[in-house]
């Protein structure tokens, strides 16, 4: 009899014979699994048990995973986090300071404790946790967190997202996606998101890389300038400039205009500056399809004079003990946005290797969750 799909229709499914022992290995086990008597089996033999309890926790932590994060935004919107900052406060203070009622506030701090935002202080006092107060150090979260809300109102429903990307809430946040670039708040609302979490791996890159000597660094989509600033301040013998769209370049604060070189034009459309011997990508091509990273990539090939490098910045799929922040959350994010997918290691490696590029190496950095580093080179052409 056929099988039914969601949406109502009947398909036939097909029942191919796997190729390799793995396969039939996995399918066995995915049936043994599912058996109701060997789970009970499972739950009540000692060398199993603590296996079968540990895939029920991080089962249910998956299904939770969405309440944890309310409760982060909660913790943010109402202030608790702010209420918090550098002070301990009883449950009626944060009651007062969240304008809730007191079993709500209980409901809430109970909450942020048990995912490390709160600790107890005593057992009526409480401040922040570890990840509450790391919060407070990181910029870049807040801003996340500010527009967050588009992407939660997406995966409501995540099905339909997957098949009406078009009609995503967050791509209407940022809507040079769809080529728009002549919104300057739209323009603003990014350069601020990317300043603000720049600073957060900004240090991490540059204590990857090596822009000693007479370096000539052009960064790329470089935004209000942030990245090329920390790097100048860290590498003083170095020359940065930035590269990005007019209405980006014309928002750069009077105070740090001067200070920057800055060069006013489309990365996808004109040609970059040819007098560098280094440019930077830092988190660029994650947020752009295939075709468009191609591109740029040839433009950055062309650019560089022989034995130039190319510095790529970003977090990557595929990173050992943070996949599911590489294809689960910016797999999901980037696709409600309307542009881009995280990428491997390994496929960014082959697009560069298609540009032209050579020695082509990671440099590891201290938080690759965040952040990872690839370096090319522009090969010398030697001539007989």
């Amino acid at each position: 009899m056929p099988a039914r799909s969601a949406t109502g229709q009947n398909f036939e499914l097909r029942r191919e014979r796997p190729k390799h022992y793995y396969a039939r290995f996995l399918l066995w086990r995915n049936r043994l699994l599912r058996n109701p008597t060997f789970q009970k089996w499972a739950a009540r033999l000692p060398i199993s048990q603590s296996i079968a309890r540990r895939r029920a926790t991080d089962l249910h932590h998956i299904l939770a995973g969405f309440v944890y994060s309310q409760t982060l935004s909660a913790s943010y919107k109402l202030g608790l986090l702010e209420c918090l900052k550098d002070q301990i406060a009883t449950l009626d203070e944060i009651a007062e300071h969240c304008d809730l009622e007191r079993q709500a506030t209980l409901t809430l701090v109970n909450a942020a404790t048990s995912i490390d935002l709160l600790q107890k202080a005593s057992d009526t006092h409480w401040t922040l946790g570890e990840l509450g107060a790391s919060i407070h150090g990181n910029p870049g979260v807040q801003s996340m967190l500010r527009h967050h809300d588009l992407l939660y109102q997406d995966m409501s429903d995540p099905a339909q997202l997957l098949r009406h990307r078009e009609q995503a809430s967050l791509r209407g946040y940022w809507p040079y996606v769809d080529g728009d670039h002549t919104d300057p708040a739209a323009a603003a609302r990014y350069s601020e998101l990317m300043a603000d979490s720049q600073h957060l791996i900004a240090n991490h890159i540059l204590d990857a890389i090596n822009l000693t000597g007479k370096t000539r660094l052009l960064d790329v989509g470089g935004g209000t300038g942030t990245f090329a600033r920390l790097a100048a301040k860290r590498f003083p013998t170095s020359r940065t400039a930035i590269f990005d769209l007019p209405q980006v370049i014309a928002s750069i604060s009077p105070k740090h205009s001067h200070q920057l070189q800055s060069y006013a034009g489309d990365m996808f459309k004109n040609a970059l500056p040819n007098n560098f011997n280094v440019i930077s990508l830092i988190r660029i091509l994650h947020d752009h399809d295939d075709t468009l990273v191609e591109e740029l990539l040839s433009r950055c090939f062309d650019a560089l004079p022989n034995g130039g490098q190319l510095i790529i910045a970003e977090p990557m799929a595929g990173t050992r003990k943070a996949e599911s922040i590489g294809h689960t959350y910016f797999g999901f994010y980037l696709w409600a946005m309307g542009s881009g997918r995280p990428r491997t290691k390994s496929e960014i490696t082959s697009m560069l290797g298609r540009a032209g590029f050579c020695g082509i190496n990671e440099k590891k950095t201290h938080i690759p969750a965040l952040v990872r580093v690839i370096v090319a080179k522009k090969p010398y052409v030697i001539f007989s």
